[in-house]
């Protein structure tokens, strides 16, 4: 079933917010290595992220983030596929 207008506004918001946290995606930040704070990070989204899900865990969450990125760097390739290849 296709996600509501509403669940992909959610989504956004999420995504918005983990753009918010480089602990959690930057390789390159000095935050990236420190657990506490991405275990602080992962607690701030899961409470957001439970706004939809309630019975999500950070597993869940986890998941998530991770099939997201792997959708976008799908897609990047496609769209642009000299450029994604000179970044690796």
């Amino acid at each position: 079933m296709a996600p509501s207008k509403e669940e992909k506004k959610f989504i956004l918001e999420v995504i918005e917010m983990y753009h918010g946290f480089p602990e959690l995606w930057k390789v390159k930040s000095k935050e990236y290595s420190g657990r506490e704070k991405k275990e602080a990070a992962y607690d701030t989204l899961l409470l957001k992220y439970k706004e939809w899900y309630t019975e999500a865990t950070k597993d869940d969450l986890k998941k998530k983030l991770n099939a997201m990125r792997t959708s976008f760097r799908r897609l990047a390739l496609l769209v642009h596929p000299l450029r994604t290849l000179a970044t690796n």
